[in-house]
């Protein structure tokens, strides 16, 4: 059985490539049949995160509180310029390749109500209430917490029993950790085919930029930037250096597990110190405390969460402020700490901070299985890096050559600032512009399975039985259809998709409303000026597009209960967004001009909110790139976002103070009380049967993985063809 498993983790990384390649062909071939998977995914990254901070805890405390006072102060005079040596050279590089990432474009909608991402940093670092800081995910505090109780268990006396209670946790952790990697090859599978099932094929072009610029970074620290650096201050070559951490970077590689690693470091180490002449009695318990201190601290491979970071807000249009990037680095500092798996957490809680959408973790560890490995031996060098130079440092050995410090660096940087180059020239041939997933949606096969519909008028003719009928209820039924209006410009609501089909949140819900009719769905368009005179006309039987609740309305019509409510936003030109943000500050310019599409309440709205702007009737708002003296365009939230999703140029605005939320709903004849009240029983039992949420899930918020047959399959694209 031993050998069994020793030869599995001997193959892991082939196994761990293997499972990616196929969660990549079943994503792309299965497409949203892929989403049984989800849940194995889920729970592979939750076991990567069970024991980040039991580990992190014990190992700061463990490692620093066994040192004696005046060992730990020697120790502290002799590291804290290698580590600072050593964390400056990472940012350094990650800085450089960040470079290669695209520019954040600006964000399709800022909701100015909401109070922002910022965190108090004092509260931030300062553990005032470490057990609320575990419940925050407040890495940093944490980290903080635990060095400082490290520090102060050096002058507490039978702390062996403690000590040895810590490094049992330590040990169990690192154990469950090991337990968790044998599982990679199935849980990267389940998360490559979701995330492949989910992404069109631009997106996951855009994901290779992160990818390339993560793995090239970490190898060329690895290999060359630290030991080039180790080698410009102990009598070695960079070679030599290399071949003898050559053991500790295999295992480190095969198992992913860095930890794997400090056994063979720290006899690399010992070889040097005796090659030092080095023959202190201490030496190796100096050695192995530098290193045990180290793995918490030195975990380089984490640090490259902070490029990972910087890709998620390009990757999700969410520009990150001039003081949070400043901030950035110091954060990622502190919350890189720990193991490999405690970067999962600090993604996490650094996602939360500026405000990414909680998916960046779960993208960062389907990108983690790939550049997990090049992560592991920046780690493992820098176990090393950090080990040779105290240790030397210590004993008063470090003698450090300039010229070759010099060129070490120099030629470093020529590495890390071609590769920028490349990958940003190679970047402006495969990052594509952001395209509306709202274009690419699709109606399930569920919504629309055994619904016959049509769209367009009938051919006038009306059985004598409808004709008989006294209620719109009574006429459906006999005539066996219901007509519903839609306006085609209406979207998330009724709008047609990039396959011409038509498609939206309340032709879902037409679909549906058909099938629980068990009648024929008939589609009728209509243009926002006829409305009214198609309604009292009974051209259709209710309208169905995104429709207002207004006080007009309510007097002439018949509503349904109102199945969604929305706040007034502004579509504007994304340089001029940060003008947009308050009534107040719009309302003191005097040279505005607004748009509004041929409906009769956006143009009340606009002029009774600014009665002093000039007004612009458009046909709809596609047509808006063609007016640049327009300077912006009223309508909700939830239509906003969704037209500014693919266009970068334009984003969506909810000021402050700019009034209450929208009412939407279904409108009717007046005298259709019966099917009015049909509906609204209706629209209750989808609430409760999930119907709704899944919509608005999907059509509202613009969550890709709620609705099958949406994502993008390799399978449909050809049966399309």
């Amino acid at each position: 059985m031993a050998s069994g498993k020793s030869r599995y983790a001997a193959r892991l990384p082939l196994w761990v490539l293997i499972g990616a390649s196929l969660g990549v062909v079943a994503g792309i071939l299965l497409g949203d049949d892929a989403t049984i998977l989800h849940p194995l995914g889920t729970s592979y990254v939750k076991l990567m995160q069970v024991v980040v901070f039991p580990y992190i805890i014990c190992s700061l405390l463990h490692g620093l509180g066994r040192l004696s006072p005046s060992t730990a102060w020697r120790l502290f005079r002799s590291s804290w310029i290698i580590y600072l040596a050593v964390w400056g050279l990472t940012f350094l590089v990650i800085f450089l390749m960040s470079l290669a990432i695209p520019p954040v474009p600006p964000p399709s909608f800022i909701d100015a109500r909401s109070a922002g991402g910022s965190l108090d940093f004092l509260e931030l670092i300062i553990p005032a209430n470490p057990f609320l800081d575990l419940v925050r995910n407040h890495l940093p505090a944490i980290v903080i917490f635990s060095v400082v109780y490290g520090i102060a268990i050096q002058r507490v006396k039978d702390k062996e029993a403690f000590l040895s209670f810590l490094d049992l946790i330590r040990t169990a952790s690192v154990t469950i950790w090991g337990w968790v990697v044998l599982l990679a090859p199935f849980g990267v599978f389940a998360l490559f085919a979701d995330t492949a099932g989910t992404l069109e094929p631009a997106a996951l072009e855009n994901l290779s930029i992160y990818i390339v610029a993560a793995v090239l970074s970490t190898i060329i620290l690895a290999f060359w930037i630290l030991p080039s650096v180790i080698a410009a201050a102990c009598p070695m070559t960079t070679r030599e250096i290399i071949a003898d951490l050559r053991s500790a970077l295999v295992i480190s590689v095969v198992t992913s597990l860095s930890v794997a690693a400090l056994p063979f470091i720290q006899q690399a180490a010992e070889k040097l110190a005796a090659q030092a002449d080095i023959t202190d009695a201490n030496r190796d318990e100096i050695i192995n405390t530098s290193l045990a201190v180290s793995y918490p601290l030195a975990q380089l491979g984490n640090f490259f969460i902070w490029l990972f970071i910087l890709f998620a807000a390009f990757y999700y249009r969410i520009p990150i402020p001039i003081g949070d990037q400043l901030a950035l680095p110091f954060i990622t500092l502190l919350s890189g700490f720990g193991s490999p798996s405690s970067s999962v957490d600090a993604v996490a809680f650094l996602a939360k901070w500026l405000e990414l959408p909680p998916d960046a973790t779960n993208l960062y560890v389907s990108m983690m299985t790939i550049t997990r490995y090049g992560q592991v031996v920046a780690s493992v060098m820098g176990f090393a890096f950090v080990t040779y130079l105290v240790t030397m440092n210590y004993y008063g050995r470090l003698k450090l050559r300039l010229p070759r410090l010099a060129l070490s660096l120099v030629v470093g940087a020529a590495i890390v600032g071609g590769t920028t180059v490349a990958v940003g020239t190679v970047r402006s041939n495969i990052v594509h512009a952001p395209n509306s997933p709202y274009r690419t949606y699709r109606l399930d096969a569920k919504t629309t399975q055994g619904v016959s519909v049509a769209i367009g008028e009938g051919d006038g003719t009306v059985p004598a039985a409808v004709l008989a009928a006294k209620t719109a209820l009574g006429r459906i039924q006999a005539s066996g259809e219901i007509r519903i209006g839609f306006n085609p410009d209406i979207i998330p609501f009724s709008y047609r998709n990039k396959h011409g089909e038509l498609v939206g949140f309340d032709i879902a819900h037409a679909y549906q409303l058909a099938r629980d009719l068990n009648v024929r769905l008939r589609l009728i368009p209509f243009r926002w000026d006829d409305l009214a005179k198609d309604l009292k006309g009974n051209r259709f039987d209710m309208a169905a597009s995104g429709i207002f609740v207004t006080e007009e309305r309510l007097e002439d019509f018949a509503f349904s209960e109102p199945y969604l409510k929305s706040p007034i936003a502004l579509i504007v030109h994304a340089t001029d967004a940060r003008q947009f943000l308050s009534r107040a500050e719009i309302e003191a310019r005097t040279d505005l001009t607004f748009a509004v599409f041929r409906d009769p309440v956006m143009s009340d709205l606009i002029n009774r909110i600014f009665p002093k702007a000039k007004v612009v009737v458009l046909r709809n708002y596609d047509e808006l790139p063609e007016h640049p003296e327009i300077d912006a365009a009223i309508w909700t939230l939830a239509q906003a976002k969704a037209w500014t999703a693919a266009r970068a140029d334009y984003t969506a605005v909810v000021p402050k103070n700019l009034g209450g939320e929208l009412l939407i709903a279904y409108l009717m004849p007046k005298e259709s009380q019966d099917l009015r009240s049909f509906v609204n029983y209706w629209l209750r039992i989808q609430h409760v049967n999930g119907f709704n949420e899944r919509m608005v899930a999907r059509w509202i918020e613009g969550k890709p993985n709620t609705v099958r047959r949406q994502r993008w399959s390799f399978v449909r694209q050809i049966d399309e063809r």
